[in-house]
């Protein structure tokens, strides 16, 4: 008799070993009734297998109280997946067989679940002193003066997280504080979050979501999106400075009077969030359809074109009509699939706007709560230009020549003398409101009124 288990009555008379020899030969294939009449087992048993006693491992012990381990006779053909697991004979814990690619069910038992908990806990701590040991050591911070205006802004958009607490990191893009996105994709979000960190403006927090980085790669970062930021920036001498104090300053420069020196990168971030809120719009729309949008780099040469003349809003309108055809190219097994029909969205809206300049119409669209307005976006319109919702409703292009141009740029460039003596004209339109830049052997220029950029090589004449 085993020390751990009675032995029902109908199989007092058996040995261990002629126990163990009925069960293999049932788990072989032969009957039970067979089975229970050569062994001389009642008539009246009707299950061979409640009958036989529980298996005690001669090898698996309980981790805490040192006692062999049991499981239930399983029935012939059960898989073992869905076998008994071993139960220690004292306390809750098991231990399951290997399954399937050699997996295994973790146990749940108290002691389990305590080990498990100082094993992650034990795991978070190595964790931790290994972002420390990346992260930890401060960088010098980056002098206020220093800054563009679009790393301005963008360090604005940050630290208007919707965080009330106000701690000295900035939330997550992914906080659930915050209401709306940096900017219009998650892909140009994390774009401007790699090119702050890279500048130095911005420091990871070294009480960020470890799960945010690549533990396998030296903790590089794999998502910029949960990851804290520390703002390092010195508004006066060497220091970084506080939370508020950055964000006062910054607030107090971007809300007032705009500058001369803000010229080119403010009219690159009116057409780049312009571009990239039409761009996720095509894509919404392809993805109503079940289109996968391959045709990505033909429809940013496409909307950069179009928003000279047309509004976002207005594109809006050309991309559900490109779309609407596209799909009906599909439907109609005109098209060589459904890239070949996403394809032509880009030709499509270039066709309709051509018609729309020929016979000069204009059809706008409302907002879609499905390309929600950005904080970047918020902040340009409404605190820097105060000028709201003419990021939408107004053409970027038409808004700059005449408007911005006008109000906040012409008089500076005719009262700078070095402007006044700059004999360089756009090769397209004549305009002198053009940016130049140069190098030893190129110089390179921007007209800031029909859009081209022109460059011109210098030569040297060899000698004989």
């Amino acid at each position: 008799m085993h020390p751990y288990f009675e032995r029902a009555e109908e199989i007092a008379h058996l040995s261990d070993d002629q126990i163990e020899q009925i069960y293999q030969r049932y788990l072989d294939g032969e009957k039970s009734a067979a089975l229970l009449a050569e062994y001389q087992i009642p008539a009246t048993v009707r299950s061979l297998l409640k009958v036989l006693p529980p298996i005690v491992s001669q090898d698996l012990k309980c981790p805490y109280c040192d006692v062999p381990m049991w499981v239930r006779r399983h029935a012939r053909g059960t898989p073992i997946s869905q076998r008994h697991p071993y139960k220690c004979i004292r306390c809750e814990h098991r231990y399951s067989a290997s399954a399937r690619h050699g997996r295994r069910m973790a146990c749940t038992c108290p002691a389990c679940c305590q080990v498990h908990q100082q094993q992650l806990a034990a795991q978070a701590e190595r964790d931790r002193r290994e972002l420390e040991s990346c992260f930890g050591i401060p960088s010098p911070a980056v002098p206020y003066s220093t800054l563009g205006f679009v790393q301005k802004l963008t360090l604005l958009a940050l630290l208007d997280d919707g965080n009330a607490n106000h701690p000295e990191w900035i939330a997550p893009l992914s906080a659930t504080s915050r209401s709306e996105h940096l900017a219009p994709s998650v892909e140009a979000s994390e774009e401007r979050l790699k090119s702050l960190h890279e500048a130095g403006v911005l420091a990871v927090a070294t009480s960020s979501d470890i799960r945010a980085f690549d533990r396998t790669e030296g903790c590089t970062i794999s998502d910029y999106c949960a990851v804290r930021w520390q703002p390092n920036v010195a508004l006066g001498g060497v220091a970084r400075c506080n939370r508020e104090s950055l964000y006062l300053t910054l607030y107090q420069e971007l809300s007032g009077d705009i500058q001369v020196a803000w010229k080119s990168e403010l009219y690159g971030l009116i057409f780049d969030l312009a571009r990239e809120e039409s761009l996720q719009y095509i894509r919404v729309l392809a993805n109503e359809v079940s289109f996968s949008f391959t045709a990505e780099a033909r429809a940013e040469t496409v909307v950069g074109q179009l928003l000279q003349d047309f509004s976002v809003s207005q594109l809006y309108y050309f991309a559900r009509l490109a779309v609407k055809n596209a799909a009906h190219f599909y439907a109609t097994g005109n098209s060589k699939g459904r890239s070949h029909a996403s394809n032509t969205i880009p030709r499509n809206m270039l066709g309709t706007a051509q018609d729309a300049l020929t016979r000069n119409w204009r059809k706008n669209a409302h907002r879609d709560s499905r390309v929600p307005q950005s904080a970047l976006h918020r902040l340009l319109y409404d605190v820097v230009l105060k000028d709201s919702g003419a990021g939408f409703s107004k053409s970027p292009g038409m808004y700059w020549r005449d408007e911005l141009v006008p109000q906040f740029f012409s008089r500076a460039a005719f009262d700078s003398d070095l402007l006044g003596h700059l004999r360089l004209f756009c090769r397209e339109c004549d305009s002198s409101n053009i940016d130049a830049s140069m190098d030893k052997l190129i110089l390179k220029t921007m007209c800031y009124d029909c859009a081209t950029v022109s460059k011109f090589r210098a030569f040297e004449e060899l000698p004989d």
